[in-house]
């Protein structure tokens, strides 16, 4: 039922943030989705009227978060910090969370649907240039015993070519699609990171969200008086199967077997190396919880900022690419055209 009824992710982020919103004011967190329930189309009041009977029922702050299919980062954080009295901060910054992410990829689908269109328009020039307007330049150059300019047969032989060219994608997309998928299922969550972070335009960002989401979630534990094993435990309780489950659980193996928190996170390439730095300077000035949650703001900044620095770059690029193609197409046109004046 609550599948058949999914949210945006933009009206996710809005009503988690406007929940904290609430609860930050006093109100009681069923009053609140009470008070929230009237701001929302049908569908998602039919969602939260689940919502409330779920929470009278006694259920986890993971078990009813989890029922709105929120990402399971955002879910399992909640869970986290409503077990720390955080609840409320860990509301409004996820809310935020999602609404930019849910920003970001309005922005890169604004950025790619007029080239994706204008991509779409030049293949259909190119069959047309290709069944229609070379042939009868070649019956013409041949009528008229005059060689066809060698550009124009090397676009010729580029669209001849085309269509292999883009099963031969399509294959590669579908084979790493299948590879990935057994990758997925047969090694486990850390293995999974380090084979993306090898990837290099995927390197920087994922060590950002890395980074941040353990800063935010790690520090706010710890600033609400936690020690640090007992922070790592309820990570691990807390979390959804995946990778910073894993994580919790390698961190506690290593500070058992005696090793320092900066080292086990040096010796995995999973964060930003300046965290490390981050976690020093809190431990010897006793406020770990409050530098790791201040350096997860700034990183979220850092992270909106290279976000948005390259979706601007997407456009121009694409732009690039199908305008230069098309001015192939034309010179290669063109070309037959100079010539056969010369001819005559």
């Amino acid at each position: 039922m609550f599948k058949k009824k999914m949210w945006k992710g933009a009206s996710q982020g809005i009503f988690l943030y406007k929940l904290g919103l609430l609860l930050s004011q006093g109100y009681s967190i069923n009053k609140s989705i009470e008070l929230l329930r009237p701001q929302f189309p049908d569908k998602e009041q039919h969602l939260l009227d689940e919502l409330l009977e779920r929470m009278s029922a006694g259920n986890s702050v993971l078990d009813v978060f989890s029922k709105l299919k929120l990402p399971d980062e955002v879910t399992s954080s909640l869970s986290i910090n409503s077990v720390n009295g955080n609840l409320t901060d860990s509301l409004m910054e996820n809310g935020t969370f999602l609404k930019k992410r849910a920003e970001w990829r309005d922005r890169l689908n604004k950025a790619i649907r007029y080239p994706l269109f204008l991509l779409f328009l030049t293949i259909w020039i190119g069959i047309l240039f290709y069944y229609f307007l070379f042939p009868q330049f070649s019956l013409l150059f041949s009528s008229l015993e005059v060689k066809t300019p060698a550009f124009t047969s090397i676009m010729l032989s580029f669209l001849t070519l085309f269509p292999y060219f883009l099963i031969a994608a399509l294959l590669i997309v579908l084979i790493g699609w299948i590879a990935f998928y057994f990758v997925k299922r047969n090694t486990s969550y850390s293995d999974q990171m380090i084979l993306l972070i090898s990837i290099p335009i995927l390197k920087k960002f994922l060590l950002l969200m890395n980074s941040h989401y353990f800063s935010v979630n790690f520090g706010s534990m710890l600033k609400s008086g936690l020690p640090v094993t007992d922070a790592l435990m309820v990570m691990e309780k807390h979390m959804k199967k995946g990778f910073f489950q894993e994580e919790s659980i390698r961190l506690q193996k290593g500070l058992i077997d005696g090793k320092t928190l900066p080292e086990l996170l040096l010796h995995k390439p999973f964060y930003a190396k300046e965290m490390t730095e981050i976690i020093r300077f809190g431990q010897a000035h006793g406020a770990l919880g409050s530098e790791l949650i201040q350096y997860g703001e700034w990183i979220f900044i850092e992270l909106e900022e290279k976000i948005l620095s390259n979706l601007q770059k997407i456009q121009p690029v694409l732009f690039a690419l199908i305008g230069g193609f098309v001015l192939l197409m034309f010179t290669s046109m063109l070309l037959p055209m100079f010539k056969l004046m010369d001819a005559l």
